[in-house]
This record gives structure tokens, C-alpha cells and sequence, in this order.
């Protein structure tokens, strides 16, 4: 019970900022739109009765159906830390190569 409350707590301040973020138009409505869902819905899935949650346990072939949440937010995070890691690899790409262009362009005028 603590721990929904907890929880509850953390993702009504994740709204807030969500809420914040609309107002001073800094993200996109898409990706508002979606934390919006994903938080409600995880806003939802904390508050579920045991026996509901201890289903989707069983469908995946998991004891506890909190463990299901748990391994998919593992692999969630893997894939978006994957992913960011890939869009970093390609900025620093396309640093070093406006880098070298500035560069080329100040030896030329000097």
C-alpha cells in the first residue's frame, strides 16, 4: 500500500511537469500526448487489485505480475539507452564533420 502511494505521488509530479511543459510549449504534442498515456496508464496498473496484476503474470508465465512490469521496463530502457546512444554516435559524427569543414575553411582565408 506504501508503495502506491509512493508511486502515486511520483507520477502526479511527473504530470505537473508534463503540465508545465505544455504551457511553455517546450515538447512536442505527440510526445506529451504519449507520457500523458504512458503515466496514466501506469497511474492505473499501481492501484489494479493483486489478483488482476498476478494475471498478466501468468499469461507471461511469471509469478508475480509486478515482475512482468519490471522486466519490461528492463528492456524498455535497454532499447531507449541503445537507441540515444545510437543518435549520440551519429551527432558526434556529424560534429567532427562540421568541424573539419570550419576548419578547412579558416586554413583557406589564413
Amino acid at each position: 500500500m506504501i508503495i502506491q502511494i509512493i508511486g502515486t505521488i511520483i507520477i502526479i509530479v511527473i504530470l505537473t511537469q508534463l503540465v508545465i511543459r505544455i504551457v511553455k510549449d517546450k515538447a512536442s504534442f505527440i510526445k506529451i500526448l504519449f507520457w500523458l498515456f504512458f503515466w496514466g496508464g501506469t497511474l492505473i496498473l499501481i492501484w489494479l487489485p493483486k489478483k488482476t496484476l498476478d494475471s498478466f503474470g501468468d499469461i507471461f508465465g511469471v509469478g508475480r505480475g509486478i515482475d512482468v512490469l519490471v522486466y519490461l521496463s528492463v528492456i524498455v530502457l535497454f532499447y531507449r539507452n541503445l537507441s540515444l546512444n545510437s543518435k549520440i554516435e551519429e551527432l558526434n559524427k556529424k560534429t567532427t564533420k562540421i568541424v573539419r569543414e570550419i576548419s578547412k575553411i579558416s586554413t583557406r582565408e589564413n
